[in-house]
């Protein structure tokens, strides 16, 4: 376990890529059910990551914890930050991408959409260009990521559709080889928030290293 902070009310640890957060239909081990054997107790799951993004994920020890911090989360209080590596080149330094989308259950990809379609909800990222560069792949760029909203797969599909899709992800990066094991380059990296008891700040971190990350390993180290 790759913990982060723990005390009575709050535990937060880093998601292993490929790890679902919760029990899915593959049966395969999950975060949430290793933490509650680790703490010998339930824990609320505030927030999810897809299975192929790794990062920092906050957990609650409490119910009171868990309604301050769900709260604190549907209103913008807790501040999630991601890293992604984009293929291709950021159109302005800063920008912000607003779309609609809409979930199929089927395939459980999600789409971009008019915002007359029905199902269809409002998604909305921000970016921030931090570093890129010409690789054997192509140009790479790294951005930050923050979310207004909270939507079904938000950051790789809208940033595909805008035409920077994230390396190594094989369902919304048509262009990105489908054979051989690639980890998605796109990873939660900080979170920050207020304690639900002690109501001091907090700042939780924790930088991807693995490939493409390792390309701008001196990038990082200034964030």
């Amino acid at each position: 376990m790759n913990i982060l902070f723990e005390d009575e009310y709050m535990l937060a640890v880093v998601k292993p890529q490929g790890m679902p957060s919760q029990a899915d239909k593959t049966g395969d081990p999950d975060l949430l059910s290793a933490l509650e054997a680790y703490t010998e107790q339930s824990l609320g799951l505030l927030h999810r990551l897809d299975r192929p993004v790794g990062g920092v994920m906050l957990f609650a020890k409490d119910k009171k914890a868990e309604a301050i911090l769900a709260k604190d989360l549907q209103e913008n209080r807790l501040n999630k930050r991601y890293l992604t590596g984009l293929c291709g080149k950021l159109p302005v330094e800063q920008g912000t991408l607003e779309n609609y989308l809409l979930k199929n259950v089927r395939t459980n990809l999600s789409e971009v959409v008019s915002k007359d379609r029905k199902g269809a909800k409002k998604a909305i990222l921000h970016y921030t260009k931090i570093a890129e560069k010409e690789t054997d792949i192509g140009l790479l760029t790294l951005a930050e990521i923050k979310l207004e909203t909270g939507r079904h797969h938000q950051i790789r599909v809208q940033t595909s559709y805008a035409g920077f899709p994230i390396w190594g992800d094989k369902k919304y990066h048509k262009n990105f080889p489908k054979k051989g094991k690639t980890d998605i380059a796109l990873w939660s990296y900080k979170l920050e928030g207020v304690h639900p008891k002690t109501k001091e700040l907090f700042t939780l971190t924790a930088k991807p290293e693995k490939e493409p990350f390792s390309f701008f390993a001196e990038d990082l180290k200034s964030l």
